[in-house]
């Protein structure tokens, strides 16, 4: 059976959490926009995590509010949709009644959850560890994707991560060669990185735009850019970056995690512009020719 996710932590531990049940033999991973815009090829029966519906699956599971509030929301399904801090959450409570050999994966849940609802302390991003740090690094808004010169690619790096999770602790996971060359380049970007968020943003009333657009992007924590001098007055950030081979734009919505005081709808917004995403983190990807007109928009609709 085919498990079709989203390649972050989050649908990495679905997947696995797959695996480990036995529906899962073969893996496809893929991008929300892709899914939306049919670009996957969804066959009879597949199982779809983390990712938007399709009628085809068998199984679907995903936690995004703005796919919950839209019309295209199926009535029937087999599997489990609801708000929830992670899809993996959900993947694990539907399954440990009839598996309590998945009692194993608890602790990592527990962690996913606070990973992809940005639950996280002041230490947590400046000094990740664990599944914080496997987070940080499958994460496509951290940029290890565009790191070229790696051993691998960084989509047969986060593609072998599924089943290694199933056999190895997430400690074991990162010591293993092509993780520690991602852990060393992340560890090595972080300064440099700082220097790069701050040259490349400003504060617009409350608001942290950044442009990274025809800029190559360094592999570094997206929260990052909370704790930053001149920044971390912002309660949510609106951020800009080239899209696939350049076919797109970027934009990524989201509150800070220590300056919780936004009340913008992120999900709701960016869904507004064919995205979507949670109440809290969000992003969309506009047209080229209208990206710049959609980023100043969503700029001016977060402001306060």
């Amino acid at each position: 059976m085919r498990v079709i996710y989203r390649g972050d932590l989050d649908g990495i531990v679905s997947a696995a959490i797959m695996m480990e049940v036995g529906l899962c033999d073969e893996l496809v991973q893929a991008h929300p926009k892709d899914m939306q815009a049919g670009k996957v090829d969804v066959q009879e029966g597949d199982i779809i995590c983390n990712l938007p519906y399709h009628s085809n699956c068998g199984m679907w599971f995903d936690h995004h509010s703005s796919v919950i509030d839209s019309s295209a929301m199926p009535e029937e399904f087999t599997g489990l949709v609801e708000v929830a801090p992670s899809a993996a959450g959900l993947v694990f409570k539907y399954f440990l009644p009839d598996h309590p050999e998945l009692s194993k994966y608890e602790q990592l849940v527990k962690e996913t959850d606070l990973v992809d609802s940005a639950d996280l302390t002041l230490d947590q991003v400046k000094n990740p560890e664990g599944a914080f740090l496997l987070g940080f690094l499958t994460d496509p808004r951290t940029g290890m994707g565009y790191q070229q010169d790696l051993n691998i690619s960084n989509f047969q790096w986060v593609s072998s991560l599924v089943e290694l999770l199933t056999k190895y602790s997430v400690e074991e996971v990162l010591d293993m060669p092509d993780s520690k060359e991602r852990v060393n380049r992340y560890l090595e970007m972080q300064e440099v990185a700082t220097v790069f968020f701050s040259e490349n943003s400003h504060l617009d009333r409350n608001v942290i735009v950044s442009d990274f657009r025809r800029k190559d992007i360094l592999p570094a924590n997206r929260f990052l850019i909370y704790t930053l001098d001149g920044l971390s007055e912002g309660n949510i950030s609106v951020r800009i970056s080239d899209g696939k081979a350049g076919e797109f734009d970027v934009i990524s919505v989201g509150y800070s995690i220590f300056n919780k005081t936004s009340n913008v709808d992120c999900g709701a917004l960016c869904a507004s512009y064919g995205g979507g995403g949670h109440t809290a983190v969000a992003t969309c990807q506009p047209v080229l020719d209208k990206s710049a007109e959609v980023f100043k928009e969503i700029i001016i609709a977060c402001r306060e």
